[in-house]
């Protein structure tokens, strides 16, 4: 006699799912076949599904529940927090990869956290920088070495209770990371071509990863450029820059605070109040949505 429960898909590969469920995974599940013929756009880690499960122990995905959320790169649902991790060297920090994950998280409503890694290898002071950029704008931020295992305990308590998802270039250390949060996972741990400066890609497909005292942690494959949302319209992206709401009004309703004169927003980065080089990347960001827009 077959019995429906709901659970959080961990990972989809080949066919077969595992369902976390209250009281335990659901190893091998199926997909219904009346999902694929109705051409299904597919089952994602992080889905919230109901499945049902036979006398063998085997289970049949029967639907999905609708999705707060999702991100297409890497392909994940209902996430609670965006862990944008940056190294402090080898690679050398990604400052403008890091702004498109808070953009990304900010125009989804997932909450963002940012996660310095490597600070053991930090010779010129750039951790104390990137603080201060991050922690004017009100970001939490959690700085760790992997390699030490320094201030790992912090970073478990802000990813307890939630589905958070680690994002950043390859070669930042995540697989490492993980592999101190939950020493069983065992990830390969990619190497830094010493010509691209960059890591070699370990992990081939999202799962999710149970943490200890409750919460998911998502291990991703390593990217080095962030697909901005789709949705995302070039005159939307000021409303997603936080230090950008406390700065008044321009002379213009939707000031995009690239050439507009009266502009509060470019006053406050020649009186320092907003950081320069913050600013100087929101407009590439602003630029690269405008190129898209043209282009399609």
């Amino acid at each position: 006699m077959e019995q429906e429960l709901q659970g959080i898909v961990l990972n989809g590969h080949g066919g077969f799912y595992q369902v976390l469920l209250d009281k335990g995974v659901c190893q091998t599940c199926h997909l219904r076949g009346k999902l694929r013929l109705n051409d299904y756009e597919g089952v994602w880690a992080g889905d919230r599904v109901w499945i049902s499960i036979a006398d063998d122990g085997g289970g049949m995905i029967e639907g999905i529940f609708p999705r707060r959320n999702f991100l297409l790169r890497p392909r994940i649902a209902n996430v609670d927090q965006i862990v944008a991790v940056v190294a402090i060297n080898n690679p050398p920090p990604d400052l403008l990869l890091i702004d498109k994950l808070l953009v990304a998280a900010e125009y989804q409503n997932i909450s963002p956290l940012i996660c310095i890694n490597k600070c053991d290898l930090d010779k010129k002071s750039l951790t104390e920088s990137i603080i201060g950029v991050y922690q004017s704008v009100g970001y939490p931020l959690c700085v760790v070495s992997a390699v030490r295992g320094e201030n790992i305990d912090s970073l478990l308590s802000l990813l307890r209770g939630k589905i958070s998802l680690l994002a950043g270039c390859s070669g930042v250390g995540k697989s490492s990371l993980i592999n101190e949060l939950l020493p069983e996972a065992d990830l390969e741990v990619g190497g830094i071509s010493q010509r691209l400066q960059r890591g070699r890609h370990t992990t081939r497909y999202v799962s999710l990863l149970q943490l200890a005292g409750g919460g998911l942690i998502a291990d991703t494959p390593g990217f080095s450029l962030l697909d901005l949302p789709q949705e995302l319209e070039p005159e939307q992206l000021p409303r997603v820059y936080p230090e950008f709401q406390r700065c008044g009004s321009c002379r213009f309703d939707g000031c995009s605070h690239d050439k507009e004169p009266d502009c509060a927003v470019k006053k406050a980065v020649e009186q320092g109040t907003i950081d320069t080089e913050r600013y100087r990347r929101y407009l590439k960001i602003l630029n690269e949505l405008r190129d898209r827009e043209v282009k399609y």
